[in-house]
Formats: structure tokens, C-alpha cells, sequence
């Protein structure tokens, strides 16, 4: 299997009928962290990948972002597999796990917190992040040694985004991000503000095409 970037694997899964890409990726650091459990039927499709390239290495955290059935509802599954995994997620996320069938450790996060693991071999700091569907506290997550910025929905673009990187300026996505992705103004404005002050050098998106930053 092929990273798409350095020892970040992306798993994807393309809907034709809506253009539409849905991404999971493992960032294969000693510990390893999975961004997004995906559905049931995704999680339990990528295990035997997760397990190839883990080897014997257990996967100790899945990051969840916020509660959507692509973001949460394989963890069950996951959970079987790695029984010692711990979910990353914000207190509301965290709140609601349980209504997908997860029974395992969580650790609880807000925008402007961090965690590091693994003697600093993994360092991420947190982005709060004003989610759908009803605007709950959702979570973004950057992992400072990599710069790679797990962006869940907030770059999300229509497409057949498997395998696939564009290069894209920083401050001009910022910018652009819309009342679509966030209808609430004051706070788009102050995750554009927060957002303005990191410097990502790839952006593992959610959905579509990952972004290779300039600027």
C-alpha cells in the first residue's frame, strides 16, 4: 500500500451517484493514530490494510472530529480488533459514542489543548470547530511534527478525490471558507482568525482532494 504522503495512508471511498469522496487516514507514527473511523461497513473494509501496515503495532488512537456516521460509526468495529484503542474527541462527541456502540477509553479535547505521545514522535494540538450538522463543538487536529491538518468537513470539495493532492494556497482557503461550511459568521470568523495562525504543509481532508499547502 501507498502513502499519500511520507506515512500518512489514505482510505477512501468514491460515491458516484453524488461525486462525492469519503476519507479515513492512518498516520503510521509509533503510537499510530487513525483520522476518522468511517461507517461500519468502511472500518471493517480497511482492517485488513490497517492491519498490513500496523503489523504488529497496535492502533492506539482514532481521532473523531465530530458525530456523523463517517466520522464515528465504525468504532465498534475497530474496538473488536484493537480492544486498548482510545477515541480523541470533544466532551459533546465524546458524550454521544456510546449511540454508536462504543465502550472503550476516550480522552476529551478543546480547541487550543494538545497531546503528545511517543517521546514527541506524536504532537498534536486541536482547533475547535463549529461542525454540522447542528454546529456542535467539533474538533480539527494537527499534528505539529508532520504538519499534517486533519481538516474533517471544512474543505470538503465534490469529486473523485482518491489518491489524489492539489496545491493550494493557504491563506486563499481560509478565506474562502463559506457560510456553507459554517453558517454562524462570528464563529467562522474565529476559526478563520485560529486558523490563519498555523502554517499546515498538508491537509488531510475529510472529503475530496488533499491539499498540498502554499503560503
Amino acid at each position: 500500500m501507498k502513502a499519500i504522503r511520507n506515512n500518512l495512508y489514505q482510505f477512501s471511498l468514491y460515491i458516484p451517484p453524488m461525486d462525492f469522496t469519503i476519507h479515513q487516514y492512518l498516520l503510521n507514527t509509533d503510537p499510530a493514530i487513525l483520522f476518522a473511523a468511517g461507517t461500519v461497513q468502511q472500518a471493517a473494509a480497511i482492517l485488513p490494510d490497517l492491519k498490513t501496515i500496523l503489523g504488529k503495532k497496535p492502533l492506539k488512537y482514532v481521532f473523531v472530529s465530530h458525530m456523523e456516521s463517517d466520522e464515528a460509526g465504525g468504532l465498534r468495529v475497530l474496538q473488536k480488533e484493537y480492544p486498548d484503542l482510545t477515541v480523541i474527541a470533544g466532551a459533546i462527541t465524546a458524550r454521544e459514542l456510546p449511540g454508536y456502540g462504543y465502550t472503550g477509553k476516550m480522552i476529551t479535547r478543546r480547541g487550543g489543548e494538545s497531546l503528545t505521545d511517543g517521546d514527541l514522535s506524536l504532537s498534536l494540538s486541536f482547533i475547535d470547530y463549529p461542525s454540522e450538522v447542528h454546529l456542535q463543538d467539533g474538533l480539527l487536529a494537527c499534528e505539529k511534527n508532520s504538519g499534517i491538518l486533519y481538516s474533517a468537513d471544512l474543505f470538503l470539495r465534490f469529486g473523485n478525490g482518491m489518491g489524489q493532492v492539489i496545491r493550494k494556497d493557504w491563506h486563499s482557503e481560509v478565506e474562502h471558507i463559506d457560510t456553507q461550511r459554517v453558517p454562524n459568521e462570528e464563529a467562522r470568523k474565529k476559526l478563520q482568525q485560529r486558523l490563519e495562525s498555523l502554517h499546515p504543509a498538508f491537509l488531510a481532508v475529510g472529503h475530496g482532494y488533499c491539499i498540498d499547502c502554499m503560503g
